[in-house]
């Protein structure tokens, strides 16, 4: 007797046939878990792009570029001018300490 469908029943179906049926449900399921993954891949790289938007435009809005060579030239001047600062800091302080000796110990400052 044949199954519904004019579809016969698994033992009928020849070796060869089914083999290439479980190849072809095995493709069938790499697709789907491989089309599942470009769409979350898909949104992953939407969601990367809209920070990387949203982080130049506050980039331009704090530092005037979005430039990354400009960001970064920007970056070692203000080091140069922190390190210059601390530098003039450290020698106020050492002035100022000089001062304070002179007046606490004026016989050696003679």
């Amino acid at each position: 007797m044949i199954a519904k469908n004019n579809q016969r029943a698994p033992q009928d179906i020849p070796a060869e046939d089914r083999q290439v049926q479980e190849r072809l449900e095995g493709l069938r399921k790499e697709y789907e878990k491989l089309h599942k993954k470009k769409i979350e891949t898909d949104t992953t790289l939407q969601n990367l792009e809209q920070q990387l938007r949203e982080l130049e435009r506050q980039a331009k809005d704090e530092y005037g570029t979005s430039d990354l060579n400009e960001l970064r030239a920007l970056l070692e001047r203000w080091r140069a001018e922190n390190e210059e600062k601390v530098a003039e800091y450290q020698e106020h302080i050492r002035s100022i300490q000089g001062a304070l000796e002179r007046i606490e110990n004026p016989e050696e400052a003679e």
